[in-house]
Protein backbone atom coordinates (compact mmCIF):
# COMPACT_ATOMS: atom_id res chain seq x y z
CA UNK A 1 0.00 0.00 0.00
CA UNK A 2 1.43 3.40 -0.86
CA UNK A 3 1.55 6.11 1.94
CA UNK A 4 0.95 9.35 0.28
CA UNK A 5 3.42 11.84 1.37
CA UNK A 6 2.29 14.55 3.84
CA UNK A 7 3.10 17.84 0.93
CA UNK A 8 1.94 15.88 -1.60
CA UNK A 9 -1.88 15.29 0.37
CA UNK A 10 -1.80 19.30 1.49
CA UNK A 11 -0.92 19.92 -2.18
CA UNK A 12 -4.09 18.00 -3.42
CA UNK A 13 -6.36 19.75 -0.72
CA UNK A 14 -5.10 23.21 -1.56
CA UNK A 15 -6.01 22.24 -5.33
CA UNK A 16 -9.32 21.39 -4.34
CA UNK A 17 -10.09 24.67 -2.35
CA UNK A 18 -8.97 26.72 -4.83
CA UNK A 19 -11.05 24.74 -7.21
CA UNK A 20 -14.02 25.55 -4.62
CA UNK A 21 -12.81 29.35 -5.60
CA UNK A 22 -13.24 29.03 -9.10
CA UNK A 23 -16.68 27.17 -8.46
CA UNK A 24 -17.56 30.29 -6.85
CA UNK A 25 -16.34 32.58 -9.23
CA UNK A 26 -18.13 30.71 -11.89
CA UNK A 27 -21.54 31.16 -10.21
CA UNK A 28 -20.98 35.30 -9.88
CA UNK A 29 -20.22 34.86 -13.50
CA UNK A 30 -23.65 33.04 -14.26
CA UNK A 31 -24.99 35.74 -11.86
CA UNK A 32 -24.45 38.65 -13.64
CA UNK A 33 -25.10 37.30 -17.12
CA UNK A 34 -28.67 36.28 -15.72
CA UNK A 35 -29.33 39.36 -13.89
CA UNK A 36 -28.34 41.84 -16.67
CA UNK A 37 -31.66 40.09 -18.52
CA UNK A 38 -33.26 40.30 -15.30
CA UNK A 39 -32.97 43.28 -14.11
CA UNK A 40 -34.98 45.61 -16.70
CA UNK A 41 -36.96 47.21 -14.38
CA UNK A 42 -34.79 48.13 -11.90
CA UNK A 43 -36.74 47.16 -8.94
CA UNK A 44 -35.92 46.72 -5.57
CA UNK A 45 -38.01 43.38 -5.56
CA UNK A 46 -35.49 41.73 -8.44
CA UNK A 47 -32.36 43.29 -6.45
CA UNK A 48 -33.75 40.55 -3.94
CA UNK A 49 -35.01 37.69 -5.49
CA UNK A 50 -31.07 37.89 -7.38
CA UNK A 51 -29.79 38.25 -4.14
CA UNK A 52 -31.60 35.17 -2.37
CA UNK A 53 -31.02 32.82 -5.61
CA UNK A 54 -27.20 33.70 -5.19
CA UNK A 55 -26.97 32.71 -1.85
CA UNK A 56 -28.61 29.72 -2.31
CA UNK A 57 -26.28 28.85 -4.85
CA UNK A 58 -23.05 29.78 -2.91
CA UNK A 59 -24.21 27.73 -0.21
CA UNK A 60 -25.03 24.54 -2.40
CA UNK A 61 -21.69 25.11 -3.66
CA UNK A 62 -20.05 25.24 0.13
CA UNK A 63 -22.21 22.48 1.32
CA UNK A 64 -20.46 19.86 -2.07
CA UNK A 65 -17.27 21.44 -1.68
CA UNK A 66 -16.03 22.96 1.32
CA UNK A 67 -14.99 20.08 3.44
CA UNK A 68 -11.49 20.13 2.94
CA UNK A 69 -11.34 23.10 4.48
CA UNK A 70 -10.01 21.69 7.45
CA UNK A 71 -7.13 23.70 9.04
CA UNK A 72 -5.43 27.10 9.30
CA UNK A 73 -3.64 27.06 5.90
CA UNK A 74 -6.64 26.22 3.49
CA UNK A 75 -8.85 28.22 5.38
CA UNK A 76 -6.57 31.05 4.49
CA UNK A 77 -6.59 30.02 0.71
CA UNK A 78 -10.44 30.82 0.41
CA UNK A 79 -10.41 33.91 3.22
CA UNK A 80 -7.42 35.69 1.23
CA UNK A 81 -9.24 37.99 -0.90
CA UNK A 82 -13.08 38.66 -2.46
CA UNK A 83 -14.05 37.08 -4.82
CA UNK A 84 -15.71 39.79 -7.52
CA UNK A 85 -17.01 40.05 -11.31
CA UNK A 86 -18.95 42.27 -13.09
CA UNK A 87 -20.57 43.29 -16.35
CA UNK A 88 -18.51 45.04 -19.26
CA UNK A 89 -20.24 48.23 -18.82
CA UNK A 90 -19.99 48.15 -15.47
CA UNK A 91 -23.64 48.49 -14.65
CA UNK A 92 -23.60 45.50 -12.44
CA UNK A 93 -21.27 43.05 -9.76
CA UNK A 94 -21.32 40.77 -7.32
CA UNK A 95 -19.13 40.30 -4.74
CA UNK A 96 -18.65 37.49 -2.53
CA UNK A 97 -16.27 37.74 0.59
CA UNK A 98 -15.29 35.06 3.39
CA UNK A 99 -14.29 35.67 6.53
CA UNK A 100 -13.52 33.31 9.73
CA UNK A 101 -16.01 33.52 11.79
CA UNK A 102 -14.09 32.52 14.81
CA UNK A 103 -12.74 35.42 16.30
CA UNK A 104 -14.84 36.08 18.72
CA UNK A 105 -15.91 34.35 22.07
CA UNK A 106 -19.60 32.53 22.23
CA UNK A 107 -21.58 34.34 24.77
CA UNK A 108 -23.55 30.95 25.55
CA UNK A 109 -20.78 29.60 26.80
CA UNK A 110 -21.38 31.62 30.10
CA UNK A 111 -22.82 28.61 31.11
CA UNK A 112 -21.36 25.29 30.81
CA UNK A 113 -22.96 21.88 29.43
CA UNK A 114 -23.03 20.99 33.74
CA UNK A 115 -25.27 24.20 33.79
CA UNK A 116 -21.99 25.54 35.82
CA UNK A 117 -20.74 29.43 35.45
CA UNK A 118 -17.77 29.49 32.71
CA UNK A 119 -15.79 30.80 35.32
CA UNK A 120 -12.99 32.32 32.72
CA UNK A 121 -15.08 33.52 30.42
CA UNK A 122 -17.06 35.08 33.01
CA UNK A 123 -13.59 36.73 34.53
CA UNK A 124 -12.90 37.84 30.66
CA UNK A 125 -16.40 39.62 30.50
CA UNK A 126 -15.82 40.98 33.85
CA UNK A 127 -12.48 42.72 32.91
CA UNK A 128 -14.01 43.80 29.98
CA UNK A 129 -16.62 45.82 31.74
CA UNK A 130 -14.01 47.23 34.48
CA UNK A 131 -12.06 48.43 31.05
CA UNK A 132 -15.16 50.45 30.10
CA UNK A 133 -15.90 52.09 33.63
CA UNK A 134 -19.43 50.36 33.08
CA UNK A 135 -21.65 50.68 36.74
CA UNK A 136 -23.02 47.76 37.49
CA UNK A 137 -21.12 45.41 35.95
CA UNK A 138 -21.90 42.53 37.86
CA UNK A 139 -25.79 43.16 37.19
CA UNK A 140 -25.29 42.97 33.75
CA UNK A 141 -23.24 39.58 33.95
CA UNK A 142 -26.46 38.29 35.92
CA UNK A 143 -28.75 39.54 32.66
CA UNK A 144 -26.95 37.40 30.73
CA UNK A 145 -26.49 34.64 32.89
CA UNK A 146 -30.00 34.29 33.23
CA UNK A 147 -30.62 34.83 29.18
CA UNK A 148 -28.14 32.06 28.42
CA UNK A 149 -29.86 29.46 31.16
CA UNK A 150 -33.61 27.92 30.34
CA UNK A 151 -35.04 28.73 34.13
CA UNK A 152 -36.36 31.29 34.82
CA UNK A 153 -35.21 31.95 38.49
CA UNK A 154 -33.26 35.13 38.91
CA UNK A 155 -29.89 35.36 40.05
CA UNK A 156 -30.50 39.36 41.26
CA UNK A 157 -33.74 41.37 41.39
CA UNK A 158 -34.73 42.04 37.76
CA UNK A 159 -31.37 40.02 36.16
CA UNK A 160 -34.80 37.60 34.05
CA UNK A 161 -35.54 39.66 31.17
CA UNK A 162 -37.63 37.43 30.20
CA UNK A 163 -39.99 37.81 33.40
CA UNK A 164 -40.39 41.28 32.43
CA UNK A 165 -40.71 40.81 28.64
CA UNK A 166 -42.57 38.10 27.23
CA UNK A 167 -40.88 38.48 23.65
CA UNK A 168 -37.35 37.64 25.27
CA UNK A 169 -37.06 34.09 25.20
CA UNK A 170 -34.58 32.80 27.27
CA UNK A 171 -32.07 29.78 26.91
CA UNK A 172 -29.89 31.14 25.01
CA UNK A 173 -28.96 34.50 22.90
CA UNK A 174 -28.87 33.87 19.45
CA UNK A 175 -28.53 37.11 17.68
CA UNK A 176 -27.26 40.54 17.52
CA UNK A 177 -30.84 41.85 18.06
CA UNK A 178 -31.32 39.99 20.82
CA UNK A 179 -27.66 40.48 22.83
CA UNK A 180 -28.77 44.81 21.91
CA UNK A 181 -32.07 43.90 23.25
CA UNK A 182 -29.95 43.07 26.50
CA UNK A 183 -27.66 45.95 26.25
CA UNK A 184 -30.85 48.67 26.35
CA UNK A 185 -33.07 46.44 28.89
CA UNK A 186 -29.71 46.62 31.33
CA UNK A 187 -29.21 50.10 30.69
CA UNK A 188 -33.55 50.63 31.32
CA UNK A 189 -33.20 48.69 34.84
CA UNK A 190 -30.61 51.50 36.50
CA UNK A 191 -27.42 49.96 34.19
CA UNK A 192 -25.06 52.21 32.88
CA UNK A 193 -25.24 53.26 29.26
CA UNK A 194 -21.03 53.47 28.95
CA UNK A 195 -22.45 49.97 28.15
CA UNK A 196 -22.42 50.94 24.41
CA UNK A 197 -19.34 51.97 24.50
CA UNK A 198 -17.52 48.67 24.21
CA UNK A 199 -16.84 47.29 20.52
CA UNK A 200 -19.89 44.48 20.90
CA UNK A 201 -19.48 43.06 17.71
CA UNK A 202 -15.47 42.62 17.98
CA UNK A 203 -15.62 40.81 21.55
CA UNK A 204 -19.04 38.81 21.85
CA UNK A 205 -20.70 36.43 18.91
CA UNK A 206 -23.12 33.92 19.37
CA UNK A 207 -22.57 30.47 17.67
CA UNK A 208 -19.47 27.81 18.53
CA UNK A 209 -17.55 26.52 20.92
CA UNK A 210 -14.05 27.59 20.27
CA UNK A 211 -11.80 30.84 19.12
CA UNK A 212 -9.79 30.68 16.33
CA UNK A 213 -6.14 32.53 17.69
CA UNK A 214 -5.22 33.13 14.14
CA UNK A 215 -8.24 35.18 13.09
CA UNK A 216 -9.03 36.50 16.90
CA UNK A 217 -10.53 39.96 16.22
CA UNK A 218 -8.56 42.55 17.67
CA UNK A 219 -10.26 44.03 20.54
CA UNK A 220 -10.42 40.80 22.22
CA UNK A 221 -6.93 39.96 22.03
CA UNK A 222 -5.78 43.26 23.53
CA UNK A 223 -8.71 42.21 26.02
CA UNK A 224 -6.95 38.45 26.81
CA UNK A 225 -3.31 40.02 26.69
CA UNK A 226 -4.43 42.52 29.31
CA UNK A 227 -6.10 39.79 31.41
CA UNK A 228 -3.62 37.28 31.69
CA UNK A 229 -0.43 39.46 31.28
CA UNK A 230 0.62 38.24 28.23
CA UNK A 231 2.84 40.82 26.72
CA UNK A 232 4.83 38.48 24.14
CA UNK A 233 1.30 37.60 22.91
CA UNK A 234 0.88 38.37 19.20
CA UNK A 235 -0.24 36.99 15.63
CA UNK A 236 2.16 36.50 13.01
CA UNK A 237 2.66 33.73 10.45
CA UNK A 238 -0.63 31.17 10.81
CA UNK A 239 -0.49 28.81 13.83
CA UNK A 240 -1.50 25.44 13.53
CA UNK A 241 -0.40 24.37 17.47
CA UNK A 242 0.25 26.00 21.28
CA UNK A 243 4.03 24.30 20.14
CA UNK A 244 4.13 27.55 17.85
CA UNK A 245 2.87 29.76 20.59
CA UNK A 246 5.91 32.01 22.08
CA UNK A 247 4.09 32.04 25.32
CA UNK A 248 4.63 30.59 28.91
CA UNK A 249 3.22 27.59 29.51
CA UNK A 250 0.62 28.78 32.41
CA UNK A 251 -0.16 31.50 29.34
CA UNK A 252 -0.89 28.34 27.37
CA UNK A 253 -3.68 27.01 29.88
CA UNK A 254 -5.15 30.07 30.56
CA UNK A 255 -6.10 29.95 26.64
CA UNK A 256 -6.55 26.70 26.93
CA UNK A 257 -9.75 27.63 29.46
CA UNK A 258 -11.31 30.01 26.97
CA UNK A 259 -10.91 26.97 24.19
CA UNK A 260 -8.66 29.19 22.20
CA UNK A 261 -7.54 26.84 19.50
CA UNK A 262 -5.97 27.33 16.04
CA UNK A 263 -8.57 27.06 13.55
CA UNK A 264 -12.55 27.25 13.37
CA UNK A 265 -15.25 25.40 11.34
CA UNK A 266 -17.19 29.01 10.96
CA UNK A 267 -16.98 31.19 7.88
CA UNK A 268 -19.18 34.38 7.40
CA UNK A 269 -20.21 34.66 3.93
CA UNK A 270 -21.17 38.11 2.48
CA UNK A 271 -22.65 38.38 -1.00
CA UNK A 272 -22.81 42.06 -2.03
CA UNK A 273 -24.68 42.80 -5.05
CA UNK A 274 -24.75 45.98 -7.06
CA UNK A 275 -26.94 47.38 -9.80
CA UNK A 276 -26.55 50.65 -10.98
CA UNK A 277 -26.65 52.96 -7.60
CA UNK A 278 -29.13 50.43 -6.10
CA UNK A 279 -26.83 48.30 -3.33
CA UNK A 280 -27.65 45.18 -1.13
CA UNK A 281 -26.10 42.65 0.98
CA UNK A 282 -26.65 39.43 2.48
CA UNK A 283 -24.40 38.09 5.07
CA UNK A 284 -24.65 34.47 6.80
CA UNK A 285 -22.25 32.05 8.92
CA UNK A 286 -21.45 29.02 7.77
CA UNK A 287 -20.37 25.63 9.67
CA UNK A 288 -18.51 24.17 7.29
CA UNK A 289 -17.90 21.05 9.82
CA UNK A 290 -22.03 20.44 10.23
CA UNK A 291 -22.57 21.84 7.20
CA UNK A 292 -25.13 23.92 8.82
CA UNK A 293 -26.23 27.60 8.29
CA UNK A 294 -26.04 29.33 11.94
CA UNK A 295 -28.13 33.36 10.58
CA UNK A 296 -29.02 35.34 7.73
CA UNK A 297 -29.01 38.79 7.59
CA UNK A 298 -29.84 41.18 4.68
CA UNK A 299 -28.78 44.50 4.56
CA UNK A 300 -30.39 46.70 2.06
Amino acid sequence: MKIMHKSKKRGIVLLTVIGLIMMLSLLILKSVDISQKYFDDSSQNALFVQLNKSFLDTLAILQKNSQNINDAQTLSVITGLPIALGTNNGDMSIMIDIKSGGGVINVNNLILSNNETNEPLYNLLQSLLQEYQVVNANFFLSILLDAVDADKNERTYASEAALRDYRFDDGGINSKESFLYLLDYFEAKGGDARIYNIPWEDIVGFVGEDIDFNYIKEPLLILIKKEYNLISLNRGELLNSYDELNIPNEGKEKLKALNVGFFSPRIVCSINLFYMKQTMSLNFLYDIKSRKVGYIETVF
